[in-house]
Protein backbone atom coordinates (compact mmCIF):
# COMPACT_ATOMS: atom_id res chain seq x y z
CA UNK A 1 0.00 0.00 0.00
CA UNK A 2 1.28 3.41 -0.90
CA UNK A 3 -0.13 6.53 0.66
CA UNK A 4 -0.42 9.40 -1.76
CA UNK A 5 -1.97 12.78 -1.36
CA UNK A 6 -3.19 15.10 -4.03
CA UNK A 7 -2.18 18.70 -4.10
CA UNK A 8 -5.09 21.11 -4.07
CA UNK A 9 -4.05 24.51 -5.33
CA UNK A 10 -6.21 27.30 -4.00
CA UNK A 11 -6.20 30.65 -5.75
CA UNK A 12 -7.89 33.50 -3.92
CA UNK A 13 -7.65 36.14 -6.62
CA UNK A 14 -10.43 37.18 -8.95
CA UNK A 15 -13.75 35.42 -9.63
CA UNK A 16 -12.49 32.00 -8.61
CA UNK A 17 -12.66 32.96 -4.92
CA UNK A 18 -16.19 31.55 -4.39
CA UNK A 19 -15.32 28.35 -6.27
CA UNK A 20 -12.24 27.98 -4.11
CA UNK A 21 -14.28 28.49 -0.94
CA UNK A 22 -16.74 25.83 -2.10
CA UNK A 23 -13.86 23.45 -2.83
CA UNK A 24 -12.36 24.09 0.62
CA UNK A 25 -15.74 23.45 2.24
CA UNK A 26 -16.08 20.15 0.34
CA UNK A 27 -12.56 19.10 1.34
CA UNK A 28 -13.17 20.00 4.99
CA UNK A 29 -16.39 17.97 4.95
CA UNK A 30 -14.56 15.06 3.35
CA UNK A 31 -12.04 15.15 6.22
CA UNK A 32 -14.89 15.13 8.76
CA UNK A 33 -16.48 12.16 6.96
CA UNK A 34 -13.17 10.29 6.76
CA UNK A 35 -12.48 10.92 10.45
CA UNK A 36 -15.86 9.40 11.31
CA UNK A 37 -15.07 6.35 9.16
CA UNK A 38 -11.64 5.98 10.75
CA UNK A 39 -13.09 6.19 14.25
CA UNK A 40 -15.75 3.58 13.44
CA UNK A 41 -13.12 1.29 11.91
CA UNK A 42 -10.79 1.64 14.91
CA UNK A 43 -13.65 0.84 17.28
CA UNK A 44 -14.62 -2.21 15.23
CA UNK A 45 -10.97 -3.32 15.02
CA UNK A 46 -10.64 -2.98 18.80
CA UNK A 47 -13.72 -5.16 19.32
CA UNK A 48 -12.37 -7.85 16.99
CA UNK A 49 -8.85 -7.68 18.46
CA UNK A 50 -10.23 -8.20 21.97
CA UNK A 51 -12.07 -11.26 20.71
CA UNK A 52 -8.86 -12.64 19.22
CA UNK A 53 -6.63 -11.69 22.16
CA UNK A 54 -5.79 -15.33 22.84
CA UNK A 55 -4.21 -15.83 19.42
CA UNK A 56 -0.55 -14.99 18.91
CA UNK A 57 0.58 -12.59 16.21
CA UNK A 58 4.09 -12.09 14.88
CA UNK A 59 5.05 -8.82 16.58
CA UNK A 60 8.14 -8.37 14.40
CA UNK A 61 6.03 -7.80 11.28
CA UNK A 62 3.70 -4.82 11.19
CA UNK A 63 0.71 -4.88 8.88
CA UNK A 64 1.34 -1.18 8.36
CA UNK A 65 4.94 -1.31 7.12
CA UNK A 66 3.80 0.36 3.90
CA UNK A 67 3.29 3.55 5.90
CA UNK A 68 7.03 3.79 6.42
CA UNK A 69 8.65 4.29 9.82
CA UNK A 70 5.32 5.31 11.37
CA UNK A 71 3.65 2.04 10.35
CA UNK A 72 4.86 -0.07 13.28
CA UNK A 73 4.08 2.78 15.69
CA UNK A 74 0.55 2.97 14.26
CA UNK A 75 0.20 -0.79 14.69
CA UNK A 76 1.30 -0.57 18.35
CA UNK A 77 -1.08 2.32 18.95
CA UNK A 78 -4.00 0.26 17.65
CA UNK A 79 -2.95 -2.60 19.92
CA UNK A 80 -2.85 -0.23 22.91
CA UNK A 81 -6.32 1.07 22.07
CA UNK A 82 -7.65 -2.49 22.00
CA UNK A 83 -6.03 -3.27 25.34
CA UNK A 84 -7.32 -0.03 26.89
CA UNK A 85 -10.89 -0.97 25.96
CA UNK A 86 -10.57 -4.18 27.98
CA UNK A 87 -10.31 -2.30 31.28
Amino acid sequence: MTVRTESFAVHTAGSSRSADAAMLNRLEQEIVDLDALILAAVRRRSDIARGLASTHRDAAQSRFDDLGPDGPAFDRMLDRLSAADER
